[in-house]
């Protein structure tokens, strides 16, 4: 962005031959909504034939414009591998947006994660109608998941968008 802040989304960086020749190693950084992040790390060659173990990390994030880096302070670690617990980790914004992450640069490659839409795909359709119904739509005609999801999806663009309050739901 203009003020030097990373775009939120998926960043993928790959190595080939990291640890050993056909070692080809990919390392995905999120940089998400409400400064939350997860580093991860997985190769084509198994650990059994000198490739490096699949771990991932989750951590808070956040802007040190002095350094133009992002730093993620790792909050649940992994025992198969990478950063340890409080540890921070420091990933330097390339003029191009890019974050490098040790010796690799990571180059946005998506948009974060819909976490509504996500929810949304999730529900039986006996919920998805419920959802409806509560944020003020008839459902009528509404026959198939599709139907549901495209009507709920209109609700939120206009902010009428209204989800079941889990916690009201007898046990």
């Amino acid at each position: 962005t203009d003020d030097g802040k990373p775009q939120l989304g998926i960043y993928i960086g790959h190595r080939r031959d990291y640890s050993c020749p056909g070692d080809h190693a990919t390392w995905e950084l999120a940089i998400l909504e409400g400064a939350a992040a997860t580093i991860s790390c997985r190769s084509e060659l198994g650990p059994s034939k000198g490739g490096l173990q699949f771990w991932t990390v989750e951590g808070t994030w956040e802007w040190d414009e002095d350094e133009w880096e992002v730093v993620v302070t790792v909050t649940r670690d992994d025992p198969l591998g990478g950063p340890k617990v409080e540890r921070d980790v420091s990933l330097p914004r390339g003029q191009d947006g890019s974050l490098k992450y040790r010796d690799v640069e990571c180059h946005w490659a998506k948009p974060p994660p819909d976490r509504i839409a996500e929810k949304l795909d999730a529900m039986p359709i006996k919920v998805l109608k419920e959802t409806a119904l509560l944020s003020g739509l008839d459902p009528a005609g509404c026959i198939e998941r599709g139907d549901f999801i495209r009507i709920l999806m209109r609700a939120r663009t206009c902010g009428a968008l209204k989800f079941p309050d889990e916690s009201a739901k007898p046990t």
